[in-house]
């Protein structure tokens, strides 16, 4: 049962863990950390955000989203993608270029780094439900 609940106040939290101190962190991936995968932590209103279900990096549909299970930044078989067992992941970044770590399920990719709250929240998501729409869902459509 306690564990019902810090899930419910996770979830509750989890907008205020992205935004913490208005610092927008921006996706790209591990090896060129050239080709950009969106903002994680951008008002979805903004066309580079996650979470906006209309933008490049948002929607289900687009190829650049980590929602398109079949894009290269969300299907679990990129190297590129987040949800991808053996892969690099995404690399987070503020827009000063400041490391903030990765965005992976990869473990060993994380070489030792802290992994951001707003990270492991979503990959705590995608361990219960495995569905990337119902992990977009939760997290972004409140």
């Amino acid at each position: 049962m306690w564990i019902v609940r810090l899930m419910a106040v996770l979830w509750l939290l989890a907008p205020s863990f992205a935004r913490a101190g208005g610092i927008e962190l921006l996706l790209f991936d591990a090896k060129t950390q050239q080709k950009f995968a969106g903002c994680l932590t951008c008002d979805r209103a903004e066309p580079e955000a996650v979470c906006n279900d209309l933008g490049d990096y948002g929607s289900r549909l687009m190829a650049n989203s980590i929602w398109n299970m079949h894009g290269a930044f969300g299907s679990k078989y990129s190297e590129d993608s987040p949800w991808n067992d053996a892969g690099e992941g995404l690399v987070i970044v503020d827009e000063k270029g400041k490391f903030y770590g990765r965005f992976t399920r990869n473990a060993e990719a994380n070489r030792g780094q802290p992994v951001i709250a707003s990270a492991r929240y979503i990959m705590s998501l995608y361990e219960k439900y495995t569905d990337l729409s119902v992990v977009r869902d939760l997290l972004c459509e409140r």
